[in-house]
C-alpha cells in the first residue's frame, strides 16, 4: 500500500508520508509518534483484533480520534481501513463516533482485491489532499504599512493564483484589514483566521486570549521606527516636565507600553503622571478629546493618528516630545498562528514567507518599488468600496491614503531575513524578542511571568524561519546573480 501512496508524494509538493519507519535513531518513540499524529492532517487508522488488543489503542489511537473529534471541522481526516476484520464497533465507535467516518471495510489479504483496494484508497486521499489544498489561508492585518511584503507577494487583499503558494501548492492567500485586536483574537477563535497580526508588547494578552489554540509567534514583519509618539502641549519641554500632568491614550495598546517604557528611561514611574487611559481603542476620538480639553497635557497615539493631531491642532501650542526613532527596537510587528496550522501548514507557510521575505528586500533596495507597493496597498483597500461610492470622494480617499502611507514608509523598519534571525536569536546571538518579551511581562503583565505557557521557548516557534534559511544557504550564488539580472526584464 505504501507505493501507492507515495504516488500522492510526487504528485503534491506539499505531502509528506510519515510511519515508524522514519523515526531516527535516539528519538523518544512514544513521543514522536504522538506529535505526528497531532500533526497529521491525514492518518490511516489500520485496524486489527491485535490492535484493538494492545496498549496502543489506549495511546495512539485515543491520541488520534481525540484530535480529529477536536478538529475535525479544519480539515482533519482519519481513514479506517480493516486489515483483518474484528468487534472493531464496540472498541471505538461508542466514544467517538467513528462510523460517521469514510470506511474501508474491504479485508484488503486477497491477491484477487488487494490491488484494487488499495488503489480505491489511495483516490480517496487524493481527494482529501485536494479539498485541503483549497483552504485559503486567511491573515488579518491592521491598516499599517509593516504588513505590506505579504500583500505585495500576494499583490493584493484578494486570492490570487499567480503566486508561488498556488504554482507550488495549489493554496491561496487572503488578506483581512482588522484594527481591533479584540476582534483579531475572536477571528481566530471561531475558524475565520488562520494568522493574525500583532505587537511584541502586547502580545502576552493576544496570547492568554487564544490559549486553548495554543498560538505561537513565528514571524516578524516590522519595528516601529517613529510611528508611535507622545505628543505634548508647548508648555510641557521634556519627559521630565510630565510629572503630574494629564496623559491620555489608549490603555490595552502599544502606545502605553510606548509611554511606561519612555518614563523608565528617564527615571520616572507610572504614579508620576495623571494618567486618563481609554480602554476602548477608538484612536480618531482619544485625539479629538485631546485637541479640545485643554486640561489635558499630552496624548500618547500612533501613525496616523498623530499627524491628524498635529495637524488639526495648533502646530505652535503642540510638538513631539519622544517617538519611536528614539528607541527603534522597541515595538514590534509579529505573525501569530496556532501550533496545529503552523506544522500542518509548513511548506506553505515557508513558501509564502520566503516570497514575503524577498518583497522585503526589493523594498528596502529600491525606492521606486516602495511607490508601487503602496500603490497596491491602497488599490486593494479603495477596491472593495461598493460602486455607489462617487468617484470624487474614491479620488479623496486615495489621495489621502498616500499621505497616510508614505509618511508611514519613513517610521517603519520593515524586516528582512537578517532581522528574523537577531529577533529569534537564529544568528547565535541571544534573541532580541526574548529579551523584550521578558521586559514587557516584567512592566505590564507580573501574573504572567511564572506561567509555564507563557514563556518566550513556549510562545514562540522557529522551525518555518530555520527552514527558510537553510534554502536560503543552500541558494547556489550564480541562482540568485540571474535571479537579479532577469528582474528588470
Amino acid at each position: 500500500m505504501s507505493k501507492h501512496i507515495n504516488l500522492l508524494a510526487r504528485t503534491y509538493k506539499n505531502v509528506d508520508i510519515w510511519s515508524t519507519d522514519d523515526l531516527s535513531l535516539g528519538s523518544l518513540v512514544n513521543q514522536t509518534i504522538r506529535d505526528h499524529l497531532r500533526r497529521a492532517d491525514i492518518t490511516l487508522l489500520l485496524l486489527s483484533a491485535d490492535f484493538a488488543f494492545e496498549e496502543i489503542f489506549d495511546v495512539e489511537a485515543r491520541t488520534l480520534l481525540s484530535a480529529y473529534s477536536r478538529q475535525k471541522d479544519i480539515h482533519r481526516y482519519v481513514v479506517p481501513i480493516i486489515v483483518r476484520d474484528f468487534i472493531w464497533r464496540d472498541h471505538y465507535d461508542e466514544a467517538y463516533d467513528i462510523e460517521k467516518l469514510k470506511f474501508f471495510d474491504k479485508i484488503a489479504h486477497d491477491p484477487e482485491n488487494r490491488e484494487a483496494t488499495y488503489r480505491e484508497i489511495t483516490e480517496v486521499l487524493k481527494e482529501y489532499i485536494e479539498q485541503i489544498n483549497a483552504h485559503t489561508i486567511q491573515m488579518v492585518i491592521p491598516t499599517w504599512v509593516g504588513y505590506i511584503g505579504g500583500i505585495m507577494y500576494n499583490n493584493g487583499f484578494i486570492k490570487n493564483q499567480q503566486t508561488s503558494l498556488y504554482t507550488n501548492f495549489k493554496r491561496t492567500l487572503k488578506f483581512e484589514l482588522n484594527d481591533d485586536m479584540d476582534a483579531t483574537c475572536q477571528a481566530m477563535l471561531a475558524g475565520e483566521a488562520d494568522l493574525i497580526w500583532a505587537t511584541l508588547d502586547r502580545l502576552p494578552s493576544v496570547l492568554h486570549r487564544l490559549r486553548d489554540h495554543n498560538p505561537k509567534v513565528i514571524f516578524q514583519a516590522s519595528w516601529s521606527n517613529g510611528a508611535d509618539v507622545i505628543i505634548a502641549r508647548k508648555h510641557i519641554k521634556s519627559i521630565a516636565d510630565l510629572k503630574g500632568k494629564k496623559v491620555i491614550y489608549p490603555h490595552d495598546s502599544p502606545a502605553f507600553t510606548f509611554l511606561m517604557y519612555v518614563l523608565q528611561k528617564h527615571g520616572m514611574q507610572a504614579t508620576d503622571l495623571i494618567h486618563i487611559p481609554q480602554r476602548l481603542t477608538d484612536l480618531d476620538l482619544i485625539t479629538k478629546t485631546f485637541l479640545v480639553d485643554d486640561s489635558i497635557d499630552a496624548v500618547v497615539v500612533w501613525s496616523p493618528y498623530a499627524e491628524a493631531c498635529l495637524a488639526e491642532g495648533k502646530a505652535e501650542n503642540m510638538f513631539v516630545i519622544a517617538s519611536s526613532a528614539d528607541y527603534p527596537h522597541l515595538i514590534a510587528d509579529v505573525v501569530v498562528a496556532s501550533e496545529d496550522f503552523v506544522h500542518l501548514n509548513t511548506h506553505e507557510m515557508s513558501e509564502m514567507l520566503s516570497g514575503w521575505l524577498s518583497q522585503m528586500e526589493r523594498c528596502s533596495s529600491d525606492s521606486l518599488y516602495k511607490i508601487g507597493a503602496i500603490g497596491v496597498l491602497i488599490e486593494a483597500i479603495v477596491k472593495p468600496l461598493p460602486a455607489i461610492i462617487p468617484s470624487i470622494i474614491r479620488g479623496s480617499l486615495t489621495e489621502s491614503l498616500q499621505n497616510y502611507f508614505d509618511s508611514s514608509l519613513n517610521k517603519v523598519h520593515l524586516c528582512t531575513l537578517a532581522d528574523n534571525q537577531r529577533f529569534f536569536g537564529l544568528d547565535g546571538q541571544p534573541a532580541e524578542a526574548e529579551l523584550l518579551y521578558k521586559q514587557f511581562l516584567a512592566m505590564q503583565y507580573p501574573e504572567f511571568i511564572n506561567d509555564p505557557a507563557m514563556q518566550w521557548s513556549e510562545v514562540s516557534d522557529t522551525h518555518i524561519l530555520e527552514q527558510i534559511i537553510a534554502q536560503a544557504q543552500a541558494t547556489p550564488a550564480s541562482d540568485v546573480v540571474k535571479t537579479e539580472q532577469e528582474e528588470p526584464k
